[in-house]
């Protein structure tokens, strides 16, 4: 038995286990939103790593005596109303929205407080969606705290006042795969909207219960975390109730280490947030006509470009799955096809694209690769006027920025004559003398080579089916 049919069949085990027991899961997903600044403030917003402990911050998103907040970032809203929608949400735009003060007594917020547009009897961003038949409770637009390191007792304040959505959803998860499985496709999907700051990942507070209250396990930073958390926490609440343990809500914490979670603290309510409106932020009022514009601008979904793909297209599945991964090559593709058969030339892109792009360690939307140039080398390979190799190579000059080889084409054009080939041949072999012996002696391999060898002299102008007759018939 493989290693992937024994994972298979302990998952089955495991969803069986967890489904046999009254186990819900709800999730509270924050996410960095994509903007260049912070939420109250001018300050760079730059993700954790690589950066100066301190080197992003002012007196605003520090804390210090005094110092208001500038109005909230505009484009922040927009990013929320983006998520909102695409989670099928209800947006409150006939209500206003009020920034809270939620306060808290940890080393992480400056202020003592945080703001959110969230709490206790307000009117949250977004209410009432579903995305993948789980329910949205709500999403809403708060500022990310400071970093705190416990150990050392320092604190870096690059994060703090970062734009953060919070995605909240119904207990409608059952057990562990189902929130992975879940998550992904979110995350995939965000991806599309390019509203989550790039590598920032997400944090999730993931809600457990099974016989007794709830537990809330806080910022876990990874899926494969989450999903280990989850199968420890029920297995855990399971023993403790069959050895009549009473399960209190409390706050935990995942030590992925160990593999276990941790009690923090007993859990807050709501009064212990001590919510009040903050008279130094403005109410906010959202506009109905903004929020159209915005649907109307909305890029198609990844189940919508993989349902495209393979009935308008009829681009077999493992392709169709692999331009779906990124929203840049999924419209890439389907400007391509526009001039091209790009079903029959599919792995120009999926292939030799990605090749050259994993090379130079850019993705699509890093460089600028127009679909008309790559069209145009696919329709000079399609009339024989260049061979394929010779196209290949000039792809490699398509990082950072493609052109149109029109005006080079006949730097580039394909040698068919056989008389110039036979002498590429003859040279290939004259300075091969042992590759052409071992071909005589039956190692087939080696007439790839003097091929190859060939191509080189020819700078991949060479016809492959002229250049092997060729060598076939001098080796004779």
């Amino acid at each position: 038995m493989n290693k992937k049919t024994e994972n298979k069949i302990k998952e089955k085990k495991e969803i069986k286990s967890q489904e046999s027991h009254p186990i819900k899961i709800g999730l509270e997903i924050h996410g960095y939103l994509n903007t260049t600044e912070k939420l109250f403030c001018k300050c760079k917003a730059v993700s954790e790593k690589g950066e100066k402990p301190n080197s992003h911050i002012c007196p605003i998103c520090t804390g210090q005596p005094g110092c208001k907040p500038m109005l909230p970032n505009k484009k922040a809203m927009e990013q929320l109303i983006k998520i909102a929608l695409v989670l099928e949400c209800k947006i409150n735009h006939d209500k206003p929205l009020v920034w809270q003060r939620k306060h808290y007594s940890w080393p992480d917020i400056p202020k003592g407080y945080q703001n959110t547009i969230s709490g206790a009897n307000i009117t949250p961003c977004a209410i009432a969606g579903k995305f993948k038949s789980i329910r949205i409770t709500e999403c809403h637009l708060e500022e990310d705290p400071a970093r705190w390191d416990p150990e050392t007792g320092k604190i870096d304040y690059n994060r703090s006042g970062l734009p953060l959505i919070e995605i909240v959803t119904e207990p409608d998860f059952s057990n562990s795969h189902q929130v992975v499985e879940w998550l992904n496709s979110l995350v995939h999907s965000l991806s599309y909207l390019k509203t989550i700051k790039p590598g920032a990942g997400i944090k999730v507070d993931t809600n457990v219960s099974t016989y007794g209250e709830r537990v809330e396990i806080k910022n876990i930073n990874s899926i494969e975390n989450i999903q280990k958390a989850i199968e420890y926490e029920v297995k855990r609440q399971i023993e403790n109730h069959q050895k009549g343990i009473e399960q209190k809500r409390e706050t935990l914490s995942f030590n992925e280490q160990k593999g276990v979670t941790i009690k923090m603290r007993d859990k807050e309510s709501g009064e212990d947030y001590r919510f009040i409106p903050d008279p130094d932020l403005p109410v906010v009022k959202l506009d109905e006509k903004q929020i159209r514009q915005i649907q109307m601008k909305l890029p198609e979904m990844p189940e919508k470009k993989l349902e495209k793909l393979l009935n308008k297209y009829k681009i077999d599945p493992e392709n169709a799955k692999i331009l779906t991964k990124n929203l840049e090559l999924v419209e890439f593709f389907e400007a391509i096809a526009q001039q091209v058969d790009a079903k029959k030339y599919i792995s120009w892109i999926t292939i030799e694209l990605l090749r050259i792009l994993n090379y130079n360690k850019k993705t699509l939307d890093e460089v600028e690769i127009k679909p008309e140039h790559l069209a145009e080398l696919i329709q000079t390979v399609d009339q024989k006027q260049i061979t394929e190799l010779k196209a290949k190579q000039i792809m490699n000059e398509f990082i950072p920025k493609s052109y149109s080889i029109k005006s080079k084409l006949h730097t580039f054009t394909k040698i068919s004559d056989s008389s110039e080939i036979d002498n590429f041949c003859k040279q290939a072999i004259e300075n091969n003398k042992k590759s052409a012996d071992d071909f005589k002696a039956g190692k087939q391999e080696a007439l790839n080579f003097l091929i190859g060898e060939v191509m080189k002299l020819s700078q991949r102008r060479a016809d492959y089916k002229t250049a092997k007759e060729a060598l076939l018939k001098l080796l004779k």
